[in-house]
């Protein structure tokens, strides 16, 4: 830990890293996500989708199935050594810049913890973090994190516009 004197009081949020597979996974619900509403998620919004009893549902059905097909993890990418990065300084960070390289704020790894213990409770097992990762990138529980998190953000709207007493 570093001691920075700028930092001392400030309230800041615990990151954690997740796996790989995981993290792979999560970015591949925010692209959908972003692509198919036209706004990138927060990890607030995604840890409040994976929490949800009906994703949790969902992603611990997905799981059983794959254990039942005994489904392969998907092949391992090989790396070029050669890595470019491209960097577009004109546009401000985005808003989960730092999932990007795989770090997490608290409260998707409670969801995470959380989902792990949903699916041992459902199928007696606990997953693997790539069944979990498989599940998420499943095109059903995309969409349906999508759906959770365009009702969430719908519902947020309803409750910010004033009720008019108006007849």
């Amino acid at each position: 830990m570093y001691n920075l004197p700028f930092l001392k009081g400030r309230n800041l949020a615990k990151l954690v890293r997740l796996k790989k597979t995981i993290t792979d996974a999560i970015l591949t619900v925010l692209k959908y996500v972003r692509d198919a509403t036209g706004e990138e998620p927060t990890q607030e919004e995604i840890a409040n989708a994976l929490k949800s009893y009906f994703i949790m549902n969902e992603i611990s059905n997905q799981i059983k199935f794959q254990r039942k097909k005994k489904v392969s993890p998907p092949p391992t990418e090989t790396v070029s050594k050669d890595i470019f990065w491209t960097l577009n300084l004109m546009t401000g960070p985005s808003k989960n810049s730092l999932v990007r390289v795989g770090l997490f704020r608290q409260n998707v790894h409670d969801a995470i913890a959380a989902l792990r213990r949903f699916v041992k409770d459902a199928t007696g097992k606990e997953p693997s973090a790539t069944e979990i990762a498989q599940s998420l990138m499943s095109t059903f529980i995309i969409s349906e994190i999508k759906n959770q998190i365009d009702w969430q953000r719908n519902g947020q709207q309803k409750t910010k516009k004033p009720v008019s007493l108006k007849k």
